[in-house]
């Protein structure tokens, strides 16, 4: 983490920006920070008490100790808690009020605090993470609110101001500059906005800017050449926006920049003629993005560097002499698909400060530590990244011997790099290694374990997608006290789950793809309470998975797909309210749906193909508004399908809700397999977020296809296949415009196809085989890409693609199961039903009467007698 710049030590830190030298900046003040004399002015204390009126507009309490007899200076101001005055002028110069709305509710908050106008000489002032929001019109916008639209006027000119942050917010347009007479700014940042088009030539015009951040907008067009003339600058930031042209030459003209970060732009042309002469430079971050371009070998003129980021579209080889002068560098990160040649580790051998390194390629870098033999490292890396690379090729790809000199290693990855080793277990000996990714290798062998007690900081180990066999030791819990996700899927690991697993506090457990059996220890699901991703799928598991006791609270994703797991499941996932996905397909699971099924509110993902899941299917489905895939197929499911699908909000739009608790990304990186357009294949991350799928085939569904179907306008694919529904396509299926995939094949429906299926643009797979279809085949839009298999098992369809031609008597115009002519008829016919259904009930119930009054000659009395009364 970098910090200020020496010649600002007053500035305060608030939030957290990875790498970034601006973490939540505020506007400074230089002046003295007491607060003596008579007391603020009047205007002033009348503006802050308005101010304390509107922070607690609706219902909050913040600000309690302004304006009060007991508090320390009484009326003065000066004396209250956030505000400081100063000490000859008693004009408020400082007001902090960070934070002061967290007890309120998080909607955005739309102050009007144009009372600020009233402070003519305040030099400082924080209102971060006050959940602000609104267009502002003289009120200053600082960091980590919603604010919108440009700079107010009022604190545009106010020249004394050092530093203004208006970063993390919603800011769009131009750069808010246009009035600015800023002469005292020294630091500037909209960093986290939503600004577009070029960078203003009037940024040039603050000759005191020592820090500006423009990263992560929407910035196009050059950089600037006037930018040069900034003489003071230490820092300039202008990643992750869409700059184009070529760096200026001048910017190697500059004398103080340490920090630059062009990363992720539309740059061209070579950086070495800009870069390679700024010798003050201690960090640098540069990427080719609009073309390849070579790593430039001078940056080794940079003898200061201490942190260089090469990334993207970087080809050729890396240039072993560019390490030869940067004695100074403590991170070296060089990523890129298209790197190529063989980088030998043992340049990098006199780079004493050396403590973190991350390389990664496409393979096509070949990486070599064991050349020369006789080289030693003087350096103690605390990180080593390595992946998809070729490690010691000519070495018999074996693990690199260097590692066991690192007594500091706290991460190591080696991920795909072809390593072919036995498991080097006694890494672990080394107690100060806190995380170990070997995964994607060819590593074989049994899985031993290391010096007793010497692997007590082991949080994380990955050694999935290797060859690993035989069965785990029983006491592995034991020897990794800290141990917090376990992952080690797709090996050739068999025997039981060892229980000593149990006694950690795992977060996260991956033994999917293996060979393990019997019952999953109990201990996972009683004691566990931090326990949010459990993947055992494609084992041989069996018996109950969950004891009546279960409690897993902070479960978010269960995949325990294709094992033999009896029993009942959902029930006992009733405590688990933060659950996302569930995939438990393909095992014995014994359900009632409509009555073991808790209400999820998170659910996105809920797969339980292939089981023994009866009953129907439950309206409290249709409160689960953030489910996106849906698989109920080859079950027993019964009933209709519930008209209140479109109650799935996520299923109604095309544009995905988020879910307050999605994890696309990170340890967890979740995948399913769902089946679409009749393919099965595995879904992840946000690939798996945006696919929206309803599957409850090969059940027992009955009744029609509801008209609601058609609200569902954010489903992908659709398949209803293999049931007992009968009656027409409904019409508004057309307005299904994202559907890929439709099965509706081997059902009971009957009319014709709607015309409006044409208007699908989407659909590249569809079935209505084998059902009571008649009518002509629609032949625009995408029917004409379908085959005859699409359509076989309707005897009264006709056209192309099922080569019967339509006579006329069986013409689109005569068809007499046209869609609303069928609707139109059904109808008259529930009509006639409902009118002669009352007719008879009132025929029975008046001539019944009847008939008893004048048979029973006791009710005729009753019935006469309460006539006389009335």
């Amino acid at each position: 983490m970098t910090s200020f710049p020496s010649a600002a030590p007053t500035i305060a830190f608030w939030g957290a920006v990875p790498r970034r030298l601006i973490l939540t900046l505020i506007i400074i003040a230089s002046s003295s920070m007491g607060c003596e004399g008579r007391g603020c002015h009047d205007n002033e204390l009348r503006a802050l008490l308005e101010i304390r009126k509107a922070f607690n507009f609706p219902n909050v309490s913040a600000l309690p100790d302004w304006g009060h007899s007991t508090t320390n200076g009484g009326t003065d101001c000066c004396g209250w808690p956030g505000i400081t005055c100063d000490s000859n002028t008693d004009r408020i110069v400082e007001m902090v009020l960070f934070a002061k709305r967290l007890s309120a509710a998080e909607e955005t908050w739309h102050p009007d605090l144009t009372m600020l106008a009233e402070f003519g000489k305040l030099e400082r002032l924080n209102l971060g993470f006050n959940h602000m929001g609104g267009v502002i019109q003289e009120v200053l916008n600082l960091s980590n609110n919603h604010i919108q639209d440009s700079l107010p006027t009022a604190i545009a000119s106010m020249d004394t101001m050092e530093s203004l942050d208006l970063s993390h917010n919603d800011l769009s347009g131009s750069i808010p500059l246009e009035r600015v007479q800023l002469s005292s700014l020294s630091i500037f940042s909209v960093a986290f906005n939503n600004l577009h088009g070029p960078i203003p030539s009037v940024i040039c015009n603050l000759k005191n800017l020592k820090l500006l951040d423009l990263s992560l907008n929407i910035l196009n067009g050059p950089i600037p050449s006037c930018l040069c003339s900034l003489r003071s600058l230490t820092e300039l930031d202008l990643s992750y926006n869409e700059l184009q042209g070529d760096i200026p030459s001048c910017f190697g003209s500059f004398q103080s920049l340490a920090i630059l970060n062009l990363f992720s732009n539309q740059f061209e042309g070579n950086y070495s003629s800009s870069m390679c002469s700024i010798e003050s430079l201690t960090e640098l971050h540069l990427s080719y993005d609009a073309c390849p371009g070579n790593i430039p070998a001078c940056l080794g003129n940079l003898q200061k560097l201490k942190y260089l980021q090469l990334g993207n579209r970087l080809n050729g080889s890396i240039p072993s002499s560019m390490f030869h002068n940067l004695t100074e560098l403590t991170t070296l990160q060089i990523n890129s698909d298209q790197l190529e040649g063989t980088l030998k580790f043992s340049v990098f051998a006199n780079l004493s400060k050396l403590k973190e390194v991350d390389i990664s390629s496409g393979r096509g870098l070949e990486i070599d530590t064991e050349a020369p033999i006789s080289w030693h490292p003087s350096f103690q890396l605390s990180d080593l990244s390595i992946r998809d690379c070729v490690v010691n090729k000519r070495s018999n790809k074996r693990l690199p011997t260097f590692l066991w000199t690192q007594k500091t290693l706290e991460t190591l990855i080696l991920m795909g790099t072809s390593i072919t080793d036995t498991l080097p277990i006694g890494l672990f000996c080394n107690s100060s290694l806190s995380s170990l990714d070997l995964r994607s290798n060819n590593i074989s062998g049994l899985f031993v374990l290391p010096c007793h007690n010497a692997s007590k900081n082991a949080f994380e180990i990955n050694l999935s997608d290797n060859h690993l066999y035989g069965p785990l030791p029983k006491s592995i819990g034991l020897f990794f006290p800290k141990l917090n996700i376990f992952r080690i899927a797709r090996n050739e690991l068999e025997g039981p789950i060892p229980s000593s697993l149990t006694d950690r506090e795992l977060n996260l457990l991956d033994l999917s793809d293996n060979h393990f059996s019997g019952k999953l220890p109990l201990g996972f699901t009683r004691n566990q309470t931090i326990l949010s991703y459990v993947n055992v799928s494609y084992n041989q598991l069996q018996g109950e998975l969950l004891p009546a006791d279960a409690y897993m609270p902070l479960l978010q994703v269960l995949i325990i797909k294709n094992n033999k797991f009896t029993g009942s499941l959902l029930p006992k996932l009733a405590n688990s309210s933060l659950l996302f996905i569930i995939d438990a397909g393909y095992n014995h699971f014994i359900e009632n749906f409509s009555q073991a099924l808790p209400l999820l509110p998170y659910m996105i993902v809920l797969s339980l193909p292939e089981n023994r899941v009866q009953g129907y299917i439950p309206r409290t489905l249709c409160q689960m508004r953030y489910l996106r895939s849906l698989d109920l197929s080859g079950n027993n499911l019964s009933g209709v399908i519930p008209p209140c699908l479109h109650n799935i909000s996520s299923w109604t739009s095309n544009i995905p809700r988020d879910s307050p608790i999605w994890i696309d990304s990170g340890p967890a990186d979740p995948t399913v397999l769902l089946t679409s357009k009749n393919l099965a294949r595995p879904f992840k991350a946000d690939i798996l977020y945006r696919m929206t799928l309803l599957d409850i085939s090969l059940n027992k569904i009955h009744g029609v296809i509801p008209g609601e179907i058609g609200k569902l306008k954010g489903l992908r694919s659709l398949n209803l296949s293999n049931n007992q529904i009968q009656g027409f396509i409904p019409v508004s299926i057309a307005d299904m415009n994202i559907l890929e995939s439709l099965d509706l094949s081997r059902n009971r429906l009957s009319g014709i196809i709607p015309e409006g299926m044409v208007h699908l643009n989407s659909l590249a797979t569809l079935s209505l085989a084998f059902n009571n279809l008649s009518g002509i085949i629609p032949n625009r839009g995408q029917f004409p890409t379908f085959s005859k298999s699409s359509f076989e098992g309707n005897p009264g369809l006709c056209g192309i693609p099922v080569e019967k031609s339509c006579s006329s008597n069986n013409d689109g115009s005569n068809v007499t199961t046209d869609i609303g002519k069928n609707e139109e008829n059904s109808k008259s016919l529930e009509d006639i039903l409902f009118y002669s259904f009352c007719i008879v009930t009132f025929n029975l119930g008046f001539w019944g009467f009847l008939a008893g009054i004048f048979f029973n000659f006791v009710w005729r009395m009753m019935y006469f007698k309460i006539i006389d009364e009335l």
